[in-house]
């Protein structure tokens, strides 16, 4: 449970307020003393300030606004609250809307802080608000601490067509096709405020035509985030398995580490941005059938989102290294360790408060360890390979009745590698409805 993505891109937001309305409490030392200091990143002596122009007499919105984020970045979330109620009757309700879904989040109470979020997103908040609270109402189910309900949910089912259908590992093609039906659960409970929380995952896609290609992932793990600096460090430790076409494929405990700065590297360049970085390490044991799997695996990754207007653009980099036995024979050998560098971007355009277009593209160079040695055409070959894979894909959703969605997806995948037994391409169209309760 990371430290939320909206949140972040509103004190981003909120850092360039001061300026603009400082016009209405010109004269002020003690407020222009705290916007510099808010500036510097001084929060306490913000604070400071800010509480003695208030006290002087001066409840002007822009002060109001600065006073409820010192609150917030400090931790002390009922005065940032009260702070924000106060702006309900003014021009400025659908900023402290969002903001006081920001404040019931962090406390843990979901179920309000998704109501707020709406009201922030109704038409009649602007569209940098509107396109903010969107995109938080996407991702709170997976990303908010729980507390007042103590646990949420995600379910969604979906049915679809693949004209080539995947064996594993998950760059080998099987040249067959047929439809599919997909369902995900996910669920997660709080056992504290801002404290430990349990949560699960499953998944299944089932080929009803080709069941000897159907997949299913179950996964449950628990998640400490502490306040850690300027931001705050998740901590994860997850147990999962997975099974093809009916047998163990993997069992994978993992260890993981996921760091939210409250103000992106980024910032200096480019306004309203919001980061993290995370690092993994994973034991894994194949099954009876895939014991080449057995091995570590470590991983890296970063990443950086930024609203801008009606667009929410999202950009990924993951270097994985995957330290595993391989696969031998008398004669030939397969490499299943490689080394991989993907780099992915994503952009979404909210049309409207229930419609929404995206798109995603990745690009994922490979490099496996050890030479494969193997026989072609009665002779025995040995080649490194290397794989460049590109996937993309476009996305519809569409908000239905209370918190049901409509999704649509097509997508693309095309590997290309230097041994050519790894070539191939796949599409797959689907259709499906998610909710989160």
């Amino acid at each position: 449970m990371g430290f939320p993505r909206s949140a972040i891109l509103f004190i981003a937001l909120m850092t360039s307020t001061p300026a603009a309305m400082a016009m209405e409490v010109t004269n002020r030392p003690d407020f222009d003393a705290g916007v510099e200091a808010f500036r510097q990143g001084n929060l306490e002596e913000a604070r400071i300030f800010f509480e003695r122009a208030r006290a002087a007499g001066t409840n002007s919105p822009s002060l109001l606004y600065n006073l409820g984020v010192v609150y917030f970045r400090l931790g002390d979330l009922e005065s940032a609250e009260t702070v924000f109620l106060t702006l309900l009757e003014t021009p400025h309700a659908p900023l402290a809307y969002y903001n006081l879904g920001l404040v019931k989040q962090r406390m843990g109470k979901v179920g309000d802080a998704r109501q707020w979020f709406e009201r922030a997103a109704s038409e009649d908040s602007p569209e940098e608000v509107q396109t903010l609270a969107r995109h938080q109402l996407a991702d709170v189910t997976a990303e908010s601490p729980l507390g007042q309900r103590h646990g949420s949910g995600y379910l969604a089912v979906a049915g679809g067509y693949d004209d080539n259908i995947a064996g594993t590992p998950d760059d080998v093609s099987s040249d067959k096709e047929g439809g599919f039906a997909d369902a995900l659960a996910a669920g997660t409970v709080q056992l504290g405020m801002k404290e430990l929380s349990l949560h699960g995952v499953a998944f299944t896609r089932q080929y009803p035509g080709n069941s000897a290609f159907n997949n299913t992932y179950l996964s449950t793990g628990a998640s400490l985030p502490k306040e850690l600096g300027d931001g705050e460090l998740t901590s994860t430790l997850s147990l999962s398995a997975s099974w093809f076409g009916g047998d163990p494929l993997e069992r994978e405990a993992r260890v993981e580490m996921l760091y939210h700065p409250d103000r992106c590297g980024l910032a200096p360049v480019v306004s309203g941005v919001e980061c993290s970085v995370s690092g993994s390490v994973s034991t894994i044991d194949g099954g009876s059938d895939y014991s080449a799997y057995d091995g570590e695996m470590l991983r890296f990754r970063a990443s950086a989102d930024k609203a801008l207007g009606s667009w929410v653009l999202s950009g990924h980099y993951q270097l994985e290294d995957n330290h595993r036995r391989d696969l031998s024979t008398q004669q030939e050998f397969f490499s299943v360790s490689p080394i991989r560098n993907l780099v992915s971007a994503e952009v979404r355009h909210y049309v409207s408060g229930r419609f929404s277009l995206g798109g995603k593209a990745d690009v994922r160079y490979s490099r496996y360890k050890d030479d494969q040695r193997f026989v072609s055409n009665g002779a025995l070959v040995s080649e490194r390979r290397t794989d460049n894979r590109l996937r993309g894909s476009l996305l519809a959703e569409y908000r239905l009745a209370g918190e049901w969605m409509m999704l649509a997806e097509w997508s693309m995948l095309d590997n290309r590698s230097t041994i050519e037994r790894y070539d191939y391409s796949r599409r797959e169209v689907m259709l499906g409805f998610e909710t989160v309760f």
